[in-house]
Formats: structure tokens, sequence, C-alpha cells
């Protein structure tokens, strides 16, 4: 049964040679993008159906694209600028700006997760999507009344198939968080690390 998740982590693709022809993708410098509160994935696939003599002979289904809902206690400017490419401003670089042509870099993203297994066994699993572009969500902005109502910052990526075929890497299940961290950090370093 899973549990918890942690160290949400992202990398941009390299400038050199991102995407090597039957590999996984190739990153620059990773980052952490903040306190992680929940993840949700919703893969798609494009399905087709053929019929003969009265019944099914032929189902294809392929894999298209997979949605991934992000939460966070907070995001912050600098980790928001480099995955919607939203820009700092260049004086002292606090005061975040979302344009009409910002261009979300294609990046990696990996985090772990707890797990409780059968005899009440405690594990961690890493997940990594290696290809996935991220796009700003709404926000919801509440006065104080007689509640107090905290809201997390939201985030959706959109990953793909990388030229690998991978969409998704799950790790096998580390009896430490230590080893899972150091699984999502080797998924996600900078080339020639």
């Amino acid at each position: 049964m899973k549990y918890g998740a942690k160290m949400l982590q992202w990398a941009p693709f390299a400038e050199s040679d991102p995407e090597p022809a039957g590999a996984l993708p190739k990153y620059g410098t990773p980052m952490n993008l903040g306190e992680l509160n929940k993840v949700t994935d919703s893969p798609t696939f494009n399905e087709a159906k053929g019929y003969g003599d009265n019944a099914l002979t032929v189902h294809v289904t392929e894999f298209k694209e997979v949605g991934i809902d992000v939460e966070v206690n907070e995001l912050p400017n600098a980790a928001a600028s480099a995955i919607f490419g939203a820009k700092l401003d260049a004086e002292d670089g606090q005061d975040l700006h979302f344009g009409a042509e910002d261009n979300p870099p294609y990046g990696g993203l990996a985090f772990y997760i707890s797990k409780m297994l059968k005899g009440n066994i405690k594990a961690y699993q890493g997940i990594f999507y290696p290809k996935a572009k991220a796009s700003a969500q709404g926000e919801e902005y509440s006065t104080k009344g007689e509640s107090i109502t905290l809201a997390n910052s939201k985030i959706h990526f959109l990953a793909t198939a990388c030229n690998s075929g991978d969409w998704k890497v799950l790790s096998k299940d580390f009896s430490t968080e230590e080893e899972a961290a150091s699984w999502v950090n080797e998924k996600i370093k900078a080339s020639g690390t």
C-alpha cells in the first residue's frame, strides 16, 4: 500500500544532445520543486477495435501521453521560472513575470514514495518521468474569515515517451529512504556528473 511522497526533483533537458537516439534524455542542473504534497498521473491511450464475423478480432492500445498533476506546499519563484519559462526580474530576481510568449522547457521529473508491504514491511520506491513539460494552473486566493484555508501550489505536467520509449520508470522497492533518494538523484542528474 502506498502512502507518502517526497523529494520532487526536476531537471531541464541538457543544452547539448538532450535526446539521444534509443536512450533516456540527458539533463541540465536539477532542482527541488518544493515540499511535495501530492502527485496524480492520468495516462491516456489511443485505441482501435476491429470486428469480423460478428466478433472482436483486433484490439490495439497504444500509449499517447500522461497528465501529471502535482501539488507542492509552496513553489519558489526560481523553480516556477525554470519549469514554466516565466521571467524573473533582471535587477533582483524577485518578481516573477508570466508572459504570453513563455515557453516551458522539457525536463525530467522524479520523486519517491513510501509503501507498506505485506507483513508491515516499510519500503520506498522511486518514480521517474523522463520527458515532461509543465504548465501553470489557476490559483485560488481567499480572504481570511472565520476559518483558515491552506492552499497548495499546483503544477500540471504533460509527459510523453522519450526516445527510449519510456514514459514512466518505477524503481525496485528499497529498504531505506537514502537508497530511494539516491535513485532519484541518479535519474535526475546533470549530464557528465
